[in-house]
């Protein structure tokens, strides 16, 4: 991965409660044994020789996962959207994250990760948990001047700049913010992570150069799989000017090499105060979905 990391912990979504908004006390989101998470993607349109947007609606319910793609604005590309199972990778085991078997409480999505050849299973969830959207416009985020200096509520009202500053959301708005909790930290990949990298001593050239600034990184190389054979690698940039730390993994897998998500064992610890970062809310329910889909309609 692929993930922006704080070096007092990980950077994950900046969430939740704010000056003028309030968290969710249960009213708002799922039926107990569903939820839809609705979101906004941009692709290349080589038709029309424009962006294309969409609406993704990803669901999950008690035994599966659905993904629906609705253009918006031209024809979207939908091979960005990863919905394949995934191999994962910890200290001594080897697995696979699937689409089934899931299990939904209310806003909690559990989903096992189960041994290769064995019916023992990882415990692995997500709760989302919720901030209220309504009434805010593009003026609940400022991007200030650096990284260090945003602050408040990004949602794609600020992504989708065409929209009008004065447009609020509406009663019933809410974004989803996901709290992660996992047994154990595990690397994760499949068919779309894989990359051309003849080795993973390439892969690991290759991520090092990814910041042509004078930032210091760390190279860490271990076992992972069974018997720990299978060579991982993270390569981690820190902080600089401003800028946040970043983490990438790769691990060596059959003959080919992958670009890894890292997981972390526990639960993620999320920032609940914008005053002190942003609050990532991209992640919307139906309500929120709809308005945005009708503002992208028309001002696209």
């Amino acid at each position: 991965m692929n993930r922006v990391v704080a070096i007092s912990g990980v950077f994950f979504w900046t969430m939740l409660a704010l000056i003028g908004c309030e968290v969710d006390d249960g009213s708002y989101g799922s039926d107990s044994d569903n939820i839809t998470l609705t979101s906004f993607a941009n692709s290349y349109d080589s038709k029309a020789n424009d962006t294309a947007i969409a609406r993704i609606d990803e669901t999950y319910r008690t035994g599966a996962r659905n993904i629906k793609t609705t253009n918006l604005i031209n024809s979207y590309s939908n091979q960005s959207l990863n919905d394949l199972d995934r191999t994962v990778l910890a200290d001594n085991f080897e697995g696979r994250l699937e689409n089934k078997d899931i299990e939904v409480n209310g806003r909690t999505v559990k989903r096992p990760i189960y041994e290769k050849n064995s019916n023992n299973k990882l415990g692995y969830e997500t709760t989302y948990q919720t901030l209220d959207l309504s009434g805010l416009t593009t003026r609940s985020y400022s991007a200030g001047t650096s990284i260090e200096e945003r602050r408040g509520i990004l949602t794609d009202l600020s992504n989708y700049s065409e929209i009008p500053s004065n447009v609020a959301f509406p009663e019933g708005s809410v974004c989803y913010i996901p709290v992660v909790t996992s047994e154990r930290s595990f690397l994760a990949f499949n068919d779309k992570n894989k990359t051309g990298y003849s080795s993973l001593e390439k892969w690991i050239e290759a991520a090092k150069q990814r910041f042509s600034d004078n930032r210091d990184h760390r190279t860490s190389q271990f076992g992972v799989g069974i018997a720990n054979k299978q060579k991982a690698a993270q390569v981690m940039f820190f902080e600089y000017k401003n800028q946040p730390a970043y983490e990438y993994s790769g691990v060596e897998y059959g003959k080919d090499i992958y670009e890894a998500n890292y997981v972390a064992k526990g639960s993620t610890d999320p920032n609940i105060d914008s005053r002190f970062g942003v609050v990532d809310c991209t992640l919307v329910n139906e309500v929120a979905g709809d308005f945005l889909a009708e503002q992208i309609k028309r001002y696209y």
